[in-house]
């Protein structure tokens, strides 16, 4: 029996047998295939036997490539509620709506000659934008099925490695240790975002696949503290599913929990992250923050739950409002 799924297996019935809160049908394996049946994990900078399937195998769930998009006035299919990840990039604005990604996770795109990819884990409500070209390779990425700490690992079509969402790293591979640039993103409402960018692009509901993108198969997990696979640690500074914008500058990681952000005096907190300076405006209306520096100018960033951040980070800072100062006070986390 392969050793990726032997350990895998022995850990859910463990987990059922204790009663550790996941429910059966979530502990339970759903598919037999096996990790390293598809990929090379020899090298893999991830202990393998905590690399899992997640249910479809590799390219189960199938990524987009450069999809069709419509102008934000000519298409009505979104509703001003619904969540989408805004991107602006060499002057091009995109929306990408959540109701697309929960089905497909990576879009592959392009901004006037740079290629982009859009990713969104829905286990981590992680949303994250990458630059998909370094050292003259440019990678298109599609969805393994396997997660680690339930975040999903992506693999490149040229060279099958596998790549960590929340990292933006290659673990397992050929291109093992190559490193995708971060970029600014923010998610928001679609009322809010086409608000603040009339002249926004919006993803085609046309995608080229038949789902049914009215559905939300994760509504229900996003409200409960439960989590779908096991973690190989945790951290309870916050709540697991608390969700905060994450910021790293050189190496140096900070959290910022919605929850502060919104009691901002006008909602705008300043602070310095490893000598740079953070504003992040925070819409309460639309639960969207936006990572500027103090000109304006936007920062990489990514909207998370806690759980998968400090998983991945797991010496970040979290901010908070220091006792008996104003909401605008600088901050060096904890």
């Amino acid at each position: 029996m392969n050793k990726v799924f032997r350990s895998f297996l022995m850990m859910a019935v463990v987990m059922i047998l204790c009663g550790t809160g996941l429910n059966a049908q979530r502990a339970i394996f759903v598919e037999e295939s096996f990790a390293d049946e598809d990929f090379d994990l020899s090298n893999s900078e991830l202990p393998s036997w905590e690399i899992i399937q997640g249910g479809p195998g590799k390219d189960g769930i199938p990524s987009l490539t450069d999809p069709h998009f419509t102008s934000a006035r000519s298409d009505k299919w979104l509703t001003e509620e619904d969540l989408v990840i805004g991107v602006t990039r060499n002057g091009v604005t995109k929306a990408y709506p959540i109701r697309v990604l929960n089905y497909h996770e990576i879009i592959n795109d392009d901004f006037k000659g740079e290629r982009v990819a859009i990713t969104y884990s829905p286990l981590c409500g992680s949303a994250m934008a990458y630059r998909t070209e370094a050292h003259e390779q440019t990678w298109e990425l599609a969805v393994s099925g396997l997660l680690y700490n339930n975040n999903a690992l992506y693999f490149d079509r040229e060279t099958e490695s596998l790549w960590s969402q929340t990292l933006g790293r290659a673990v397992a591979g050929p291109v093992a240790g190559a490193q995708l640039d971060l970029l600014p993103t923010t998610l928001t409402t679609w009322g809010e975002w086409q608000e603040r960018h009339p002249e926004t692009l919006l993803l085609a509901e046309e995608t080229g696949y038949t789902r049914n993108y009215d559905v939300d198969a994760y509504a229900y997990y996003g409200t409960t503290d439960r989590l779908m696979f096991p973690m190989n640690a945790s951290d309870d500074r916050l709540q697991l599913k608390e969700r905060i914008v994450g910021v790293q500058v050189d190496g140096v990681y900070k959290a910022y929990p919605y929850a502060v952000l919104e009691k901002a005096e006008n909602q705008i907190t300043l602070d310095m992250v490893n000598g740079q300076e953070v504003s992040i405006e925070f819409v309460a209306t639309a639960q969207a923050a936006y990572v500027t520096d103090l000109e304006g100018n936007p920062l990489p960033s990514a909207s998370m739950y806690w759980f998968s951040w400090s998983a991945a980070h797991p010496g970040t800072e979290v901010y908070s409002i220091p006792e008996g100062a104003t909401s605008l006070s600088m901050s060096v986390g904890d």
